[in-house]
């Protein structure tokens, strides 16, 4: 096993896939998954079992490259991540033959950054500020 922090994973996943042959299982939570990211896990590391990326930020086109590509895939924890809703009838389908599926708490996009989160009416401003 081997846990990454926010690394460069298109750059790293390669030269994991170059000098570990039986290399079956990555943990990389609250890292970007980008195509290239994707497509570096997909042809470097196809024969994962156990993939953790939870509280990823997923470009939903690499989620579904990951999941179309990582065909050995045993567990894949993509919980409390963005870029794709938990509930995505086409990410559930694709994933329907991993035994330990774990996409809960999963969005689109971060509360923060919805034009709802900050509610400007109840917004109190200290007018000393401006004088």
């Amino acid at each position: 096993m081997l846990r990454l922090g926010k690394y460069n994973l298109k750059g790293i996943i390669p030269e994991i896939g170059l000098h570990y042959n039986n290399f079956i299982w990555l943990s990389a939570p609250n890292t970007y998954i980008g195509k290239d990211e994707a497509s570096a896990l997909v042809s470097s590391l196809s024969e994962l079992k156990y993939l953790d990326l939870h509280g990823g930020d997923f470009e939903k086109e690499a989620l579904v490259m990951i999941l179309q590509g990582c065909k050995q895939l045993v567990h894949l924890d993509i919980s409390q991540s963005f870029g794709f809703d938990g509930d995505d009838a086409e990410i559930l389908e694709l994933a329907s033959h991993i035994p330990a599926f774990k996409c809960e708490g999963s969005i689109i996009t971060p509360d923060y950054l919805d034009d709802d989160y900050i509610d400007h009416d109840d917004l109190v401003y200290d007018s000393s500020f401006f004088d």
